[in-house]
């Protein structure tokens, strides 16, 4: 997961990026079923833009992304695939 965030931080400022674990409300997340016998991790991408309008909360009836998101949540997996190429098993 630093691998992600560190990602993210290359292409942003620092403080773009917060890393939550188990903090964040996932009431609905049936993930959560899958990592007792998996090990993983969720990501959840922040697309909020309260300037354009777009809430950003998934399932809620007035949502929207703002979708230059997208770009730094492709850099973000792609950190962490990186990292988890170079790093030894």
């Amino acid at each position: 997961m630093t691998a992600a965030a560190d990602g993210v931080r290359r292409a942003r400022s620092g403080d773009a990026v917060t890393v939550l674990q188990a903090s964040f409300p996932f009431n609905g997340e049936d993930f959560a079923l899958f990592l007792r016998d998996v090990p993983g991790a969720m990501f959840f991408l922040g697309v909020a833009n309260p300037e354009a309008g777009l809430n950003g909360t998934p399932h809620a009836p007035d949502f929207g992304a703002d979708e230059r998101a997208l770009g730094l949540g492709v850099r973000a997996m792609a950190g962490c695939l990186a990292g988890r190429l170079t790093t030894s098993s």
